[in-house]
């Protein structure tokens, strides 16, 4: 091919592209010795409308050559489609994930194997700028307010070139902004350059994009990756979720990455979603996002999810919100109770001590007349009942009645756990495992054993004991989530306060973290005096919490949050620091810098301004970049 021509063919090619002259030697240099080169064989995964659960299987095709490879970049043959990223709580989509798709119906058209061509050819920068503008188009679609999650190359992101077609210019060519972007690492790639790397993911962070780091949990590097990195997503590959409904060993890797996650204030997306039972397991374990073909395949325009998945979603939120979040003062024992075993007053004994032999596990039963409890009888009250020489005798022809316990407990559904086992427990030496008998407007509903009590007890305690903090010991992410979902979906007039303690880093990295921990359990318990009763506190991560408040005393609530930590700042820091009123330390750039004593931003959003969780926190957010400019302490409250 002609020079001149590669060139026409080159600007014909990335014209819409940000692309510097940089790169034309190299693409006008694979243009003119294409034909001259001999088919490279590659490999080719499986067709791209097979099953996501399929195992990649490469197999030679020489049909894929080179000179095929660099006609896609030529015609500009590269097509996205978009998978939706749900939120696993309510169904809502919370982005799209944009996946490159080469000519329909050609060996070309798996991206791996684009990926592989460009890789081999050393084309992968030009095969990104085409999967980036292809993804950013498709993303004109979107609603705002959607997250675009975008594949890139771990080395690619370090390219100078790659950032120019992230600048605020480019991107609003196509209605985008940087805080709708979040960059997908894939976690199988290594980097080359990991402190560049690092510095880099830095400066995106800093511009307001978001880090996802992919496939975690399909390589060995992976917590290497996760920790350098301290990403806002971590997705899931697909192979722990395969069959997680059935797998204890992926189970307890799943609840060990939500842990994590936790602590870390970083949010788990599940990829790979393909049955129910796996998406159920995954909201059992309150995994927040989730992806699959169970909830959407891909398609060139943006979908919600499937029907069924969402009645999945929807159902198996009921049945855990049931229980989640609630303490054993507040659980009803409506949620525990079994219909249980009944006979009417006239039932004869004979026939209740064969219920009793053909059923090993039945220990008792409840006599009821129409649908009131009128009785209770053990398996223990019929044995010392008929025992004796001529007890079987004597009762047998009677009806159960003449034999039943008459001061049986009952108790109404609405009672709660801890209030029905303290009533159990109190009952004399011979009844204290009997069961209970349940009610609803005298009307006979169920039994519940102690046993089953004190599991439950003991099962809400423990659930909520992961829900919390381990260094405040205030609730975590997931009790934060569902309370702001509950005020925005009942548009409750309260003001919602987020904190965030200014040059936390700094001196968490010259004191170190036991007196970094002794700072946030300070503040912590700061929040909790200065709260009501009633409002709800919550600890996200790291230096950041927040409280719930009445809009009337949001106001005063600050002030006192804010004058009793200024207050007691000096007491972290040496009397040489405070007389000085600033530490030495190093930025994230690792400069030398000077970084004043600690103070803290609070800002305010009211709930019923917003119609999602998400569009609070994110206005939140942006309130609080404002606010943290001002030097010192201070707070910002929505009007």
């Amino acid at each position: 091919m002609p020079e001149s021509s590669a060139q026409d063919l080159f600007d014909e090619t990335f014209c819409d592209l940000p692309l510097t002259a940089g790169h034309m030697p190299h693409l006008q240099a694979q243009l003119r010795c294409a034909p001259a080169l001999a088919p490279q064989p590659v490999s080719m995964c499986l067709p791209v409308d097979a099953p996501e659960s399929s195992t990649p299987i490469r197999v030679p095709v020489e049909e894929t050559d080179r000179q095929a490879f660099l006609d896609v970049l030529h015609n500009q043959e590269i097509t996205s489609v978009l998978q939706p990223i749900v939120s696993l709580r309510d169904g809502a989509v919370f982005g799209y994930e944009a996946l490159g798709r080469g000519p329909a119906g050609s060996l070309l058209e798996n991206p791996e194997t684009l990926i592989q061509c460009a890789l081999e050819n050393g084309c992968m920068l030009e095969l990104e700028h085409l999967f980036r503008r292809s993804a950013l188009r498709a993303a004109r679609q979107m609603p705002t307010g959607i997250r675009l999650f975008l594949n890139v190359n771990p080395n690619i992101i370090q390219d100078p070139h790659f950032g120019m077609g992230f600048t605020k210019e480019y991107l609003t060519r196509f209605a985008i902004s940087a805080e709708d972007i979040v960059f997908e690492i894939t976690e199988r790639e290594s980097v080359e350059n990991l402190r560049g790397f690092k510095q880099i993911i830095e400066h995106y962070k800093g511009q307001n994009y978001q880090i996802s780091i992919d496939d975690a949990g399909a390589g060995y590097s992976g917590l290497n990756l996760i920790s350098d990195v301290q990403p806002h997503f971590i997705k899931l590959d697909m192979q722990l979720i395969r069959g997680v409904d059935k797998d204890l060993t992926r189970q307890a890797l799943i609840k060990s990455m939500q842990e994590f996650a936790a602590l870390t204030n970083t949010r788990i997306i599940a990829e790979g979603i393909e049955t129910e039972e796996e998406l159920a397991t995954l909201i059992s374990f309150d995994v927040p996002y989730g992806q699959g073909y169970f909830i959407r395949k891909p398609s060139p325009s943006p979908r919600v999810v499937e029907p069924t998945a969402l009645q999945v979603i929807h159902r198996e939120n009921k049945i855990k919100n049931r229980f989640f979040g609630a303490r054993v003062h507040k659980f009803h024992v409506r949620h525990i109770c079994r219909p249980g075993t009944v006979v009417p007053p006239h039932t004869p004994i004979r026939t209740v001590v064969e219920l009793f032999e053909n059923n090993s596990k039945l220990n008792g039963l409840c006599v009821v007349m129409g649908e009131v409890p009128v009785g209770a009888l053990t398996r223990n009250r019929l044995h010392e009942q008929l025992s004796g020489r001529f007890g079987f005798s004597l009762f047998a022809d009677k009806a159960v009645e003449a034999v039943m316990d008459r001061s049986f407990l009952s108790v109404d559904h609405q009672c709660t756990i801890d209030l029905v086992a303290r009533q159990a427990m109190r009952r004399d030496d011979a009844k204290l495992y009997d069961f209970v008998t349940v009610t609803r407007e005298g009307r006979y509903q169920g039994v519940v054993t102690v046993k089953e009590l004190l599991e439950k007890s003991i099962e809400l305690e423990v659930a909520n004991a992961r829900q919390l903090n381990p260094l405040s010991e205030l609730p975590g992410n997931a009790l934060i989530d569902i309370e702001l979902e509950r005020l925005v979906r009942l548009g409750l007039p309260r003001i919602v306060l987020y904190f965030d303690i200014d040059n936390f880093k700094a001196y968490n990295d010259k004191y170190g973290f036991k007196n970094g921990d002794r700072a946030l359990k300070r503040l912590s318990s700061i929040i909790k005096e200065s709260a009501a009763e009633d409002d709800f506190v919550g600890h996200i991560g790291g230096d950041d919490f927040i409280a719930v408040a009445d809009g009337r005393t949001a106001q005063r609530v600050c002030e006192t949050i804010i004058n009793a930590f200024n207050e007691s700042v000096p007491a972290f820091y040496s009397a040489e620091d405070v007389q000085r009123g600033y530490i030495e330390g190093k930025n994230r750039s690792n400069v030398e810098e000077r970084f004043p004593l600690m103070s803290l931003t609070i800002v305010g959003v009211r709930a019923n301004n917003y119609q999602s969780s998400f569009d609070l926190a994110r206005a939140a957010a942006a309130l609080k970049k404002q606010c943290k400019r001002i030097q010192g302490s201070n707070y910002q409250l929505e009007a």
